[in-house]
C-alpha cells in the first residue's frame, strides 16, 4: 500500500502568511508611532496663542526668574514609550524657542529643556505673558 506523500507546499503556505502577519503588524505599529509622533510637532502658528487655538492639551509652568513659561504635554501614547513627556519652551513674547518631544535634546536649540516653574492656569499664563 502507497502511503501519500507528505503535503510540504501547505506548510510553506502557512509559514509565509504567517510570516506576513508579522510583518503587516510591525508596519503597523511603526506607522502608529510615526503618526503618534508627528502629532507632538508645533501647530503651522507656534506661538503660546496658536499651541491654545490648536487645541492642544498639557500643564503649564512659569518659570519667572529664566522669563519662561514651559508648556509639559501628556506623553504620546506609542508602542515604544519615552521616559519624559513633551515639552514646549515659549518666551516673555509667547513665541516658542524650543520643544522636545520627550527626550533631553531639544529640536530647535541643541540644548535641554529645564521642566520647572510654578503651575499655572491658562489664564494666569496669558496674564504673564502680558505684563512684559
Amino acid at each position: 500500500m502507497n502511503s501519500p506523500a507528505p503535503r510540504r507546499g501547505g506548510c510553506l503556505r502557512l509559514l509565509f502568511r504567517g510570516a506576513l502577519i508579522l510583518v503587516a503588524l510591525f508596519l503597523g505599529g511603526l506607522g502608529w508611532d510615526v503618526w503618534q509622533l508627528r502629532s507632538l510637532r508645533p501647530p503651522q502658528d507656534s506661538s503660546f496663542e496658536g499651541f491654545l487655538s490648536d487645541g492642544r492639551k498639557g500643564a503649564l509652568m512659569i518659570d519667572a526668574a529664566a522669563d519662561r513659561l514651559y508648556w509639559v504635554a501628556p506623553p504620546a501614547r506609542t508602542i515604544v514609550r519615552s521616559s519624559e513627556p513633551p515639552v514646549y519652551e515659549f518666551n516673555r513674547a509667547g513665541a516658542l524657542v524650543n520643544w522636545t518631544p520627550g527626550n533631553e535634546k531639544g529640536m530647535i536649540l541643541d540644548a535641554p529643556i529645564p521642566r520647572h516653574g510654578t503651575p499655572a492656569t491658562v489664564d494666569e499664563a496669558r496674564a504673564w505673558l502680558r505684563r512684559r
